[in-house]
């Protein structure tokens, strides 16, 4: 193996041993365990997605307007806990991308951005 990949296993060990992955992961298995609450969450975060990477919405009100629209997932404490575990897991690997793009001098953007 070459010295990258043995470090890249040390992170992915090391991200697995956060509280972030481990409260993803339990937060995961306790949705998994009611397929019907896990069905509705997972429609809620598809709607999510499109919204997020959708051009030409007013990209507030569209949000504003999904969470008014599924308020209650909200208040079912398990989905709760599981979308909120994904956003700090989501917000970690995030932080952990921006490091490596940041240190390598690595231009993610086009010409034409700038």
């Amino acid at each position: 193996m070459s010295v990258v990949e043995d470090k890249v296993t040390e992170l992915v060990n090391a991200i697995q041993d956060t509280n972030e992955y481990k409260r993803y992961q339990e937060a995961k298995n306790k949705l998994h365990a009611n397929p019907e609450l896990e069905q509705i969450v997972f429609a809620f975060r598809q709607k999510n997605y499109q919204i997020q990477n959708s051009k030409n919405v007013d990209l507030f009100w569209e949000v504003d307007h999904l969470e008014r629209e599924n308020i209650d997932i909200r208040k079912n404490p398990v989905a709760e806990e599981f979308m909120t575990a994904e956003l700090a897991f989501c917000r970690l690997l995030q932080k952990i991308n921006f490091r490596l793009v940041g240190g390598l001098n690595f231009e993610v953007g086009f010409v034409n951005e700038r």
